[in-house]
């Protein structure tokens, strides 16, 4: 069995969860496989990846040159390559038994509107090569944008299926190809659990971070981001300033109060966001930033360090869903459906926060609510695990239905 995954974003500890909890379960429904991950960009490998998987950098027609080459590519059915490096990738699509989209954002879609035609180009050349293809579980749309809608829509329509990881993704998809059948699971970080042995060592060989932990009672874990990377947000310098105005304020009553904080950098490589957190640590004693470039403590030991925590104050989606996984409370920052639609999914919206109405106000009350209902929430958080673990490995499971279903064809 091979298996290509393609659209991969990596330096960042959430698509690595994601990404690595799908390469674990896969490979125990299919002792031996063989899993290819192709990286976008020239971003950084993933960290840790069994021995079964082999990476590589994902050809994109971003240049003119890029683009005739890819087109030459999907005119021809894939047999005539002049770029070396779509050769690479279209040898891995030719040997792939089926093609999974990674779990990730709504990189199809309005969203990511002016990056969106790199993700859509490679389903083009997988029609004209006559390779089935599945989406694994990323979020999607929304589709008002119309002048792309057929492209979109004949990719989606030519999968051999469609899971979503939240209903608001799911929403959009089932209005914009209603005779497609669309499944709606849990994100992919969710089905395997960590190794809390091993994990346990690490962070016991982690002697600053150890150390701080011990000195506070409790420690809450927090993640940043100021969105100007954001193709949306980054349009409106207020938003910056309000996140940061709002942070420095809210950060300095913990710390005030006895709370220990923990940043927990979800980006690693070009755009690590460990600088960024740094700015907001005003002592040694009160604050704390994970390190973002050692490949030790991997998106496994994030979330294994998250439910040591107290709590954890995220802004970044995956330091949640983290949060989520391993049964600590947590209040979450909304910026796009991922999140939003998670926190509804699990009937959370009283510890979710939309962006454009965040403020230090209403982040303290929904701390002093957490405080108050910390007990039920952690209790609700643990009772939920399984069913968390088993939603999002439902994704797995129609990967192997829809296996099953092509080697009854052939």
């Amino acid at each position: 069995m091979k298996i290509l995954v393609i659209n991969c974003h990596s330096d960042n500890r959430g698509d690595e969860a994601a990404v690595h909890a799908m390469v674990d379960e896969i490979s125990v429904a299919y002792p031996g496989v063989e899993i290819t991950l192709a990286i976008r960009g020239a971003g950084t490998k993933y960290p840790n990846m069994p021995s079964n998987v082999k990476m590589l950098h994902q050809f994109m027609p971003i240049s003119v040159k890029a683009k005739v080459a890819h087109k030459i590519a999907v005119l021809t059915g894939g047999k005539v390559s002049v770029s070396s490096n779509e050769k690479a990738l279209i040898s891995e699509i030719s040997k792939a038994d089926i093609i999974l989209h990674a779990p990730g954002g709504p990189s199809i879609g309005d969203t990511y509107y002016s990056d969106e035609p790199t993700y859509l180009a490679i389903y083009d050349l997988l029609i004209a090569m006559h390779k089935p293809y599945m989406f694994y579980a990323p979020s999607m749309g929304p589709f008002q944008r119309k002048n792309r809608n057929l492209w979109r829509k004949k990719i989606l329509e030519h999968s051999e299926a469609i899971v979503l990881r939240d209903p608001i993704s799911e929403g959009y998809v089932r209005d914009f190809v209603p005779n497609k059948e669309v499944s709606l699971t849990l994100d992919s970080a969710f089905q395997h659990d960590v190794n809390i042995t091993q994990n346990q060592e690490k962070l016991n060989q982690y002697a600053e971070l150890k150390s701080f932990l011990e000195k506070h009672e409790k420690c809450i874990g927090v993640t940043i981001t100021d969105l100007r990377w954001h193709p949306v947000y980054s349009k409106d310098p207020s938003i910056a300033n309000n996140i940061r105005n709002v942070f420095q304020g809210f950060l300095s009553s913990l710390t005030k109060a006895g709370y220990g904080v923990v940043f927990i950098p979800q980006l690693y490589g070009k755009g690590n966001d460990y600088d960024l957190m740094r700015k907001f640590c005003y002592n040694i004693n009160d604050y704390y930033v994970v390190t973002a470039s050692d490949e030790r403590y991997d998106t496994y030991f994030q979330q294994y360090l998250i439910g040591q925590l107290y709590a954890v104050i995220g802004m970044r989606y995956h330091s949640n869903i983290f949060s989520a996984k391993m049964g600590t409370p947590f209040i979450s920052i909304s910026y796009e459906q991922k999140m939003k639609g998670f926190m509804e999914k699990m009937n959370l919206t009283d510890y979710c926060i939309d962006l454009k109405c965040l403020s230090q106000g209403d982040l303290e009350n929904r701390f002093r609510n957490l405080i108050n209902h910390y007990d039920q929430y952690k209790e609700f958080l643990c009772y939920k695990h399984r069913f968390m673990k088993a939603e999002a490995h439902k994704t797995t499971d129609i990967l192997e239905m829809v296996l099953a279903e092509k080697e009854k064809v052939q």
